[in-house]
């Protein structure tokens, strides 16, 4: 499903299905706001892992001919981790070094930070255990949501990596299970982000991660992605972020409408506006509009619907 690519603030997604014969299917997504996400003392939980295989010993600052690489990687992590506080109950993030040992299969932790702790906290690279030799993410899985989430309402877990997750089928295996049990409301929402960092990310791999669940009975959205170099702000990094979170029954606003740029009316929301919600646009119209009583937001297409 195509994408636009900067939506209208404080849209976080707009997906277009394009039919030649028939209206556009629109799904829109808002930016969460994390008043809502905490909303009614949630206990809400993040983690941020970050990738320790030996590939990324540069993207950490080392391994240069003379030293003093630019240690991107904590740059990243300190941005991260700082916006993520904002959706805990706690304030804190927790954080681990993956794919570290000798066969990329250990998690070793890095210690769980306030907001003012993440733009200080010291992120080099792992000092237990080896830099790896593979990069495994299924116990980084399995360590979110046995450990993490234990007891949590929510839980989210961000994964930082540079290239090819190699156990892959494993992690599907697992997913698939845990996706059941969460769409049975027999386990408490997860949500997985996949970061990309550097040059050598497969892109493909990520979108097959993003579509896990397409064709399967799975009701539920475990996986998003995104890439650092696309996050221009904290908007842009928020959207990646929580758009998952974000879902039907989460309202944005009391009372809300979609319009064409006519004034035609395409949906009604007289119970209130979701957060997130599906229309269909008549052919010819290339852009929409999403009313409430004290706002309007007015969305182009025009760079998919042409």
């Amino acid at each position: 499903m195509p994408k636009i690519s900067r939506p209208t603030r404080p849209l976080a997604d707009v997906n277009v299905l394009p039919c030649r014969d028939g209206p556009h299917e629109i799904v829109v997504c808002f930016t969460p706001d994390p008043n809502l996400l905490l909303a009614g003392g949630a206990d809400t939980r993040t983690f941020l892992a970050l990738d320790g295989s030996a590939s990324l010993k540069r993207m950490y600052g080392l391994g240069g001919p003379f030293g003093g690489e630019v240690n991107y990687m904590q740059v990243v992590a300190r941005k991260l981790g700082t916006t993520l506080t904002a959706v805990t109950r706690s304030g804190k993030v927790f954080a681990t070094y993956w794919a570290v040992g000798a066969d990329g299969s250990k998690v070793e932790p890095i210690g769980e930070f306030n907001k003012t702790d993440w733009q200080w906290v010291v992120i080099n690279g792992p000092r237990k255990e080896k830099w790896g030799k593979a990069t495994r993410l299924l116990p980084t899985i399995q360590h979110c949501a046995d450990k993490v989430s234990a007891g949590a309402d929510w839980t989210l877990g961000v994964i930082v990596t540079d290239g090819i997750i190699e156990d892959e089928t494993d992690c599907v295996n697992y997913c698939l299970r845990i996706g059941k049990e969460m769409a049975r409301g027999r386990r408490k929402p997860i949500k997985l982000v996949l970061i990309g960092i550097g040059q050598e990310v497969d892109q493909a791999q990520f979108q097959r991660f993003d579509d896990m669940f397409k064709g399967t009975d799975i009701d539920y959205d475990l996986w998003s992605h995104g890439l650092v170099a696309s996050m221009q702000n904290e908007a842009d990094i928020l959207s990646v972020l929580y758009s998952g979170l974000m879902n039907e029954q989460t309202i944005v606003a009391p009372r809300g409408w979609v319009e064409d740029v006519t004034g035609r009316l395409l949906r009604n929301f007289n119970d209130g506006l979701p957060a997130r919600f599906r229309f269909n646009l008549p052919l010819g119209h290339t852009s929409f509009i999403i009313g409430t009583p004290d706002w309007t937001i007015t969305q182009d297409l025009s760079e998919i619907l042409v």
